[in-house]
């Protein structure tokens, strides 16, 4: 292998965990907005048009987001969970491997990270988007990110990505911990909703996340013998696709985050909320599918906006926290990062080699 214009110095792998990033004060929330806008994978503005748009809707909205963490009582902490994820795996890989975290749309970038890589002559690189679900959304952008630096620094050795670990053991494990001991320390009458970012309907028809957000929940609601709701996965009229019944519990899946005018996967959230406060439910379990980590969708969307629907409607609230670095979760992405070359693969780890930027 060699390492393009940089010379290898050591036969080392590289593991990059990508997250999109969050503000880490009140200074941060307007240009992280900007770059968040500025891409085109989430918002299709004109090219030319792009920048001065992005800057306005940035400045427009930065407010309502210091708003939003002030509620919260901190700031994201998605970068230092995330770096505790790094660190966990790391030890687990031993030595010869390196891991970095890259955000998205903030520091430290994917593109730093990327350029670490290559001036330190690392030869193998496995991209790790911390996404249990692959969206164009969010792993595709942050893969793209990677690629684009990657090429800039003329490096050529090995590369694999990480795309999804809907149905992992592992994460699942992880998963079915926080669930269960909700689930025993609930009431007789409490119903379970699983918690997932939204997409718009537009993207969702031809996005591979909605039918793996499907698969992580069918898995623990047979687990647990949750039956759950109709499922719409493309704005069509609901399936009955899901977990088999035959238990005492029933859950819905329900999506969150909507923006814009554009028509989104339904039913949200909160519309799940409201539907059964009427129909007098007494406690709801939250659970958050799609996120591994602690950010402003857990922290203000989950624990502020929904669960004070949800007490405003008489119910009393349990939220099941992010997996964290929870032991299960960080030894399945540690087998999945040894396997991405070998060709072995790990059950319920969609991964693949990429051709050298």
């Amino acid at each position: 292998m060699t390492g393009g214009k940089h010379a290898a110095s050591a036969a080392q792998a590289g593991i990059l965990l990508m997250s999109y990033g969050g503000p880490q004060s009140g200074e941060d929330c307007e240009p992280y907005l900007r770059n968040l806008f500025l891409d085109p994978a989430l918002v299709p503005i004109p090219s030319l048009l792009r920048p001065f748009l992005a800057g306005r809707m940035a400045r427009r909205r930065a407010p309502k987001l210091r708003q939003n963490y002030a509620s919260m009582g901190r700031f994201s902490p998605l970068l230092r969970e995330t770096r505790e994820q790094a660190q966990a795996l790391e030890r687990l890989l031993g030595s010869g491997c390196r891991c970095k975290v890259g955000m998205r749309y903030w520091t430290p970038s994917i593109g730093q990270a990327c350029r670490d890589f290559a001036q330190e002559g690392v030869e193998s690189i496995v991209l790790l988007p911390m996404f249990p679900h692959e969206s164009a959304t969010t792993t595709g952008t942050c893969v793209e990110e990677a690629d684009r630096a990657l090429k800039s620094e003329g490096w050529c050795g090995r590369l694999a990505v990480i795309r999804s670990f809907a149905t992992a053991p592992g994460y699942l494990e992880a998963m079915a911990e926080g669930l269960g001991r909700a689930l025993r320390e609930s009431e007789a009458e409490s119903r379970v909703l699983f918690c997932a970012h939204g997409l718009p309907v537009s993207i969702a028809r031809r996005d591979p996340y909605p039918s793996q957000i499907l698969s992580t929940v069918a898995a623990l609601c047979e687990r647990f013998a949750i039956n759950l709701d109709p499922v719409s996965l493309d704005g069509s009229s609901p399936s009955s696709a899901g977990a088999p019944g035959g238990g005492t519990v029933r859950g819905a899946l329900g999506w969150q985050g909507k923006v814009g005018l554009m028509r989104w996967l339904e039913p949200s959230a909160e519309e799940v909320i409201d539907r059964w406060g009427r129909d007098g439910v007494s406690m709801l379990i939250m659970v958050p599918v799609s996120f591994v980590s602690e950010h402003s969708e857990t922290l203000y969307e989950m624990d502020v906006l929904m669960a004070g629907l949800a007490r405003e409607r008489g119910m009393t609230v349990s939220r099941v926290p992010a997996i964290g670095s929870h032991p299960a979760f960080v030894e399945m992405l540690s087998r999945a990062v040894r396997e991405v070359f070998t060709g072995g693969g790990s059950e319920g780890v969609v991964s693949e080699r990429l051709e050298a930027p």
